[in-house]
């Protein structure tokens, strides 16, 4: 059954860079991660991941680029290991994958969003976890 995990970072952090700092440590755990994202972002996330970090480095390429152990893309792969959607709407299903990382954004309108996406989850069988970073 897929693991469906949400992070909310501390207070200040915001969705984008706390999305960043779960792949990073995702890959540094030896997994694979598929940042889902909308087709006109893909150059936008490729940039941040080479950016986030003053000290660390997150081997990524957009999809079909090279096989990175995080890959970016806008079409929704039916499988695999790690997955952090970053699209507005929830995933339709994320039964092939092993384990879903949910970034929790600051503002009002992100957990909105991600409270939306929680109910998603629920009602496609599945029983979200909620983290809270230091």
């Amino acid at each position: 059954m897929t693991r469906v995990d949400f992070y909310l970072g501390p207070e200040g952090i915001g969705r984008d860079t706390l999305a960043c700092r779960l792949v990073e440590t995702a890959c540094r755990h030896g997994h694979r991660v598929f940042l889902w994202v909308p087709a006109a972002e893909i150059g936008l996330w490729d940039e941040r991941l080479w950016t986030f970090s003053d000290t660390g480095f997150v081997p990524h390429a957009p999809v079909g680029a090279t096989d990175e152990p995080v890959l970016i893309g806008a079409e929704l792969p039916e499988a695999g290991d790690c997955l952090v959607p970053l699209t507005a709407g929830a995933p339709p299903s994320v039964a092939g994958f092993a384990r879903v990382l949910e970034a929790v954004g600051a503002t009002d309108d992100e957990k909105e969003r991600s409270r939306e996406r929680f109910r998603h989850y629920r009602r496609q069988g599945l029983a979200p976890v909620v983290h809270n970073l230091p």
